[in-house]
């Protein structure tokens, strides 16, 4: 697809802060060396990022110094010597998360530079909202920081347990990632000074720019489908499969928040949306949610996703926000139903909907066929027998059979998935297209709501059933391991 990225700077600082916290929802201990060679990256580019903005006409110190920044470079810059010269965690891939993160701020400061040059921080407004564009950027560090301190702790666990006993070469990962750690630990102290509490503070000052109708929504989910259709087609890989669930999780969040904003404003039909349509979308959203985590298990630090198709998810988790979202919380459903049509909105979602039912169907088929399917030895290890343990409760008592060798499982090799994985990921994703098709089948009275809307029935819907409506972001679960050119 090679479509042009069109987000704004805002945009792009929030999917950067938004992804760290997706790497620290799914850290493992395996991830910790991609991610310890990957980390000084992610600092360059917020460095970077952080001196293209404009600075205030009479310098000074305060809140928007670079005088933080500077510290953590330096300490970053000294964390890659150490890495360096002990030759520790040596060559090896990246963390393709985290140079998501790097890459997203580089993208934002090139903005910055070709076109943000006519900016002058004189007016309150546009101090503000450099302020705001500052904290994401140390808040973005801060959770980063703590992520890849996760991530080294585990992996220390890890090595110190499969090297008990064994000679000083063999354990020598113990002392070199407990300095890592160290180090880490007050990188994220000096972030987290910084930030305080004055991150929803600061936040309130960011400029949002508001949507001109509902047509990016439009075509974002648009895009966003036919580039799922195109990428499983070619390369029905996990992280493909793991970034496509992730997505359509968020769309149905998000439609349960926009939708919610339509009944509560006269768009949509209250009682439709209490008693089908939220409960639908609810579950639709988790059984997506679900699979993508069986997704995520078979996916391995060096797995990479298609440029393409983290591209579509971003564009349409920023049409998202754009719509539906408030600085750090959701917007008000009067709010919402100022920005755009809430009435289009929703036919909008009703095709996104309807759409969804078959990239399910085309999951349930890479589940269930595609013999090429692999994961890390230990992961696949454990989900052979917690699946094994759940069939034999039910009352399936199979054969004691090892699925995954002792050896794999020491050297975590990729392995190709043993039956029960593949059992458990069909069953997953039958479930997952049976919800789907109860979405899309509530969904059809968006279609009646639409043609004729109530109008002054002085009905109300109550809140978002679901606590997920809350969350910071529609489409916080979304984040990508992104593919190298």
């Amino acid at each position: 697809m090679n479509a042009q990225d069109e987000r704004s700077v805002g945009e792009l600082l929030l999917d950067a802060d938004f992804s760290t916290r997706q790497v620290l929802m799914d850290v493992t201990g395996q991830d910790a060396p991609a991610m310890l060679r990957t980390w000084g990256e992610v600092v360059q580019s917020a460095s970077e990022l952080w001196a293209s903005l404009p600075q205030p006409v009479h310098g000074g110190t305060g809140p928007i110094d670079g005088v933080t920044m500077a510290r953590l470079e330096a300490m970053s810059l000294g964390m890659h010597r150490t890495q360096v010269r002990r030759g520790w965690p040596g060559d090896g891939p990246a963390d393709e998360r985290l140079l998501h993160v790097a890459e997203t701020l580089t993208r934002a400061a090139d903005l910055i530079g070709r076109r943000g040059g006519h900016i002058r921080p004189t007016d309150t407004a546009v101090r503000a909202d450099l302020d705001a564009a500052r904290m994401r950027i140390m808040h973005t560090l801060y959770v980063g920081a703590h992520g890849v301190g996760v991530a080294a702790r585990e992996h220390v666990a890890d090595v110190e347990l499969s090297t008990r006993g064994k000679s000083s070469r063999e354990s020598r990962g113990v002392p070199r990632g407990q300095d890592a750690i160290s180090r880490l630990a007050a990188f994220e102290q000096l972030a987290g000074a910084y930030v305080g509490n004055r991150f929803a503070r600061a936040a309130q000052g960011e400029h949002v720019r508001g949507p001109y109708g509902s047509e990016r929504l439009q075509q974002a989910l648009i895009g966003w489908d036919i580039q799922a259709h195109r990428t499983l087609a070619a390369t029905p890989t996990a992280p493909n499969l793991l970034l496509t669930a992730r997505t359509q999780a968020g769309i149905a969040t998000a439609a349960g928040a926009i939708l919610h904003a339509g009944a509560r404003t006269g768009h949509v039909d209250t009682h439709a949306y209490q008693h089908r349509l939220a409960p639908s979308l609810d579950a639709t959203q988790e059984a997506w949610t679900h699979v993508a985590d069986r997704w995520a298990e078979m996916t391995s630090p060096a797995d990479r996703t298609d440029l393409d198709l983290v591209h579509a998810a971003g564009e349409l988790r920023a049409a998202v926000r754009e719509v539906a979202h408030d600085k750090t919380t959701w917007a008000r459903p009067d709010v919402m139903a100022g920005r755009v049509d809430l009435g289009e909105a929703a036919q909008h979602l009703q095709q996104a909907l309807s759409a969804a039912v078959d990239v399910a169907c085309v999951i349930r088929d890479v589940a269930a066929q595609d013999a090429n399917l692999t994961g890390p030895a230990r992961a696949m290890s454990h989900r052979a027998n917690a699946d094994i343990d759940r069939a034999t409760e039910r009352g399936h008592r199979g054969e004691d059979v090892v699925w995954v060798t002792p050896g794999d499982v020491y050297a975590n090799r990729t392995v190709t998935i043993p039956e029960p994985v593949r059992a458990g990921l069909v069953d997953a994703t039958d479930t997952l297209v049976q919800t789907a098709s109860n979405a899309m089948s509530a969904a059809s009275c968006l279609d009646r709501a639409t043609q004729d809307r109530p109008t002054g029935s002085g009905q109300e819907a109550t809140a978002p059933r679901s606590r997920r409506h809350e969350a910071l972001t529609p489409m916080a679960q979304v984040s990508p391991r992104v593919a190298r050119p």
